[in-house]
């Protein structure tokens, strides 16, 4: 990482941060922001300073766009995750929306403050959080590679508010980027690091351009006015030719093609975004389709499409309806944040999994995987976790990764993004020794140098949208506040504990079942919500088969005595039957503010736990993922239940891996926006107890009063 280095920012400067993949500079960035002991395990010596006080001191002080801007959402809605470093800064509520909306322009993401996040492109993630971060006008604004996923419209418009906002405000700015020429007009000194975190170069841009221009080409760096690198070939016998296939065969292909995203909103509808509309795209073995397009305008999604990971509208050849086996043979998916490929415990294991997967020769398997890893730099990692690479090498071991086996197409989001001249020429090398050997490329890129290697280009827009459908009526149990309809939920537990035998637990759930029509009833203008039953029902099945589990466990162990088993199956379904009636109503960014308001939590378990909530909607999305993922990677399930339940718990422990490092890039992200040193945090929108909340809770409690007369009774 670092090393013997010494670096000092004057007021108002303007430094660009630039040097090898894996120099250090997102980690110099997280000390100065104060996060480096957050951030990363390992050992620091000597001092730091921002103003003369240790970094991260004051809050909004500094502001910090995170490498993997995704991670760092913190609220379901576009306002409020823009209001989150506000709060923390200790601004008036009253000025927040107006700030936001602000700051959203500035970036060039125009829409509602109450849009969800969770429907958000790449590309708009990384604007969101830009957002975030200037709205706090922080006096040292740090943006690592802000840029890095916008096509050069969207990239061309954040420079330049970038720029307004340092100039209007007399910000000193650190950016961390590959490409120098768009940011030279911007810059106002250069700071070069070597492969060991060492500066190798400093001073005013043409100077250093001037004076060290080759040296720094010849380490990596994208100097300006040097032609893109060739590509680094493998040599013929490393990859192979894919399995029957021949040039210009027609491996997968979508006509007309029609892709609509659904996400879960905060306050539990589910929302339509049509992602691609009428797109056309081929893949031919030994030929590479470049799909290029604004950011936002459906490339991922197309890429997922012809993987066959979307439900798709139009005529298609591709993977859907394969074998686990089979479609890791045909398809290798590099995903836009290579975080999410990572499957197994070391570099080498995740690079050999899919080859073992297919039953391939291990030492032939072993031998091809040396050779790639070296190819890339990997090699000497080997024996690393790859949760523990920096973001371009798993980026870089992601495209190894998928070629190993020799799949006949490889579909690839983003190859070169974050990469130094070298690990791109190293990363291209390998998918164009791939193309030649026959293997079918889709990239979606706004690489330059990659769109014209490409045979063939795909052109997307951004789709209009249909207009929005009409406003819904909200049932009564959804106008009620997060904290009641908790507390709602918790009286299902001493309502089953109570109830007598399964008589008893019988009554209580029916007096459950009849207090739901009220609380979904949704009076009022608008159309009738729909699926509330239905809702109910799948919330439902794995409580339903919990119960079954309890009352078997009971019915063996109680002499078999039907009655006892019975009433342990009624007490479980009474005690989650509230919940799977309200808990989809609590909106998690108001959950938070209830209970710092109005119960005295302190700040931040309160907006963690309300943070955490949030994500609970992406779960689906990341469970599907996962899925996608491990079935390209040739480990997903068979048709054998025992299969199945294997996939199933390696979904589960998969997901809860993803939950711990997301949460640990959360709590950094949330840090970068001042939470850590909150000391005067407001809130952007007031918490207050109503009529409705009481009366629901009220309701709430009448099933256990039930039960207590149960007992009297049965």
């Amino acid at each position: 990482m670092l090393r013997d280095l010494d670096l000092v920012v004057e007021p108002g400067e303007r430094v660009l941060l630039v040097g090898p993949s894996g120099s250090g500079k997102s980690t110099l960035l997280r000390a100065l922001a104060g996060l480096l002991e957050t951030a990363d395990a390992g050992e620091r010596t000597g001092s730091m300073s921002i103003d003369g006080h240790a970094p991260g001191a004051r809050p909004g002080e500094v502001g910090l766009v995170l490498q993997e801007p995704g991670a760092g959402v913190v609220a379901s809605t576009v306002g409020r995750d823009v209001a989150f470093g506000l709060e923390n800064v200790g601004a008036d509520p009253a000025s927040m929306p107006g700030r936001a909306r602000a700051a959203l322009d500035a970036v060039g993401l125009h829409m509602a403050l109450e849009a969800p996040t969770a429907s958000l492109s790449g590309g708009e993630t990384q604007r969101l959080a830009l957002a975030g971060a200037v709205a706090m006008e922080p006096s040292v604004l740090l943006l690592d590679e802000p840029t890095a996923m916008l096509d050069p419209v969207s990239a061309a418009s954040v420079r330049r508010v970038v720029s307004e906002v340092v100039e209007r405000e007399g910000l000193t700015t650190v950016v961390v980027e590959h490409l120098l020429e768009p940011w030279l007009p911007f810059a106002s000194r250069i700071v070069v690091l070597d492969d060991g975190g060492r500066i190798i170069a400093d001073g005013e841009p043409a100077r250093v351009l001037a004076e060290h221009g080759q040296r720094l080409a010849d380490e990596g760096v994208w100097v300006p006015g040097v032609a893109p690198p060739e590509p680094r070939l493998l040599d013929a016998d490393v990859l192979g030719r894919p399995a029957h296939t021949a040039d210009g065969t027609v491996v997968a292909e979508l006509l007309d093609a029609r892709v609509v995203r659904r996400s879960l909103g905060a306050d539990g509808r589910v929302r339509e975004v049509v992602a691609v509309d009428g797109a056309d795209v081929t893949m031919r073995a030994g030929q590479s389709t470049v799909l290029v397009g604004p950011s936002g305008s459906g490339k991922s999604t197309l890429l997922a499409a012809v993987a066959g990971f979307l439900p798709t509208e139009g005529r298609s050849e591709r993977f859907a309806e394969l074998t686990t086996t089979e479609a890791a043979r045909e398809v290798a998916w590099v995903p836009q944040w290579p975080s999410a490929a990572i499957v197994a415990g070391t570099v080498l294991d995740d690079m050999l999994l899919t080859s073992r997967a297919l039953g391939l020769d291990e030492d032939e398997a072993w031998a091809r995987a040396e050779r790639i890893l070296d190819a890339v730099g990997l090699l000497r990692l080997a024996g690393a976790d790859p949760r523990h690479l920096s973001g371009g090498e798993q980026r870089r071991l992601s495209v190894a990764t998928s070629l190993v086996h020799r799949p006949r197409m490889v579909l690839a989001d983003e190859p070169t993004v974050g990469q130094d001249r070298r690990t791109w020429a190293a990363v291209m090398g390998l998918l164009e020794s791939a193309r030649r050997a026959g293997t079918a490329l889709g990239i979606a890129t706004h690489d330059p140098a990659v769109v014209a290697g490409a045979d063939a280009v795909v052109s997307l827009q951004t789709v209009g949208q249909p207009p929005p459908p009409p406003r819904q009526r909200r049932p009564l149990a959804a106008r009620c506040g997060p904290l009641a309809l908790l507390l709602g939920a918790m009286l299902g537990v001493p309502a089953g504990i109570l109830a007598a035998g399964w008589q008893g637990g019988l009554a209580v759930l029916a007096v459950m079942v009849a207090l739901t029509v009220p609380a979904l009833w949704a009076p009022g203008e608008g159309a009738r919500p729909r699926g509330r039953v239905r809702g109910i029902l799948l919330r439902m099945i794995p409580g339903l088969l919990g119960a079954v589990s309890v009352g078997w466990s009971t019915w063996l162990l109680a002499d078999q005595d039907l009655g006892v088993a019975l009433g342990a199956v009624t007490r479980v379904l009474v005690i989650i039957y509230p919940s799977a009636v309200l808990i989809r109503y609590v909106d998690s960014d108001r959950l938070g503010d209830h209970l710092a308001q109005l119960l005295g939590f302190p700040a931040r378990p309160a907006v963690a736990l309300s943070a955490a909530l949030q994500r609970l909607h992406t779960f689906g999305d990341t469970w599907s993922q996962l899925g996608s993922i491990r079935r390209v990677r040739g480990i997903g399930p068979s048709r054998s239940p025992v299969s199945v339940l294997r996939h199933v718990w390696a979904l589960t422990i998969g997901l809860l891996v993803r939950t711990l490092g997301s949460a640990a890039a959360l709590a950094v992200a949330m840090d970068a926006r001042g939470f850590a040193t909150a000391y005067r945090r407001t809130w952007a929108t007031r918490a207050r107890w109503r009529a409705a909340d009481s009366l629901l809770v009220v309701a709430a409690g009448v099933p256990v009063l039930v039960a207590v007369g149960t007992r009297q009774l049965f």
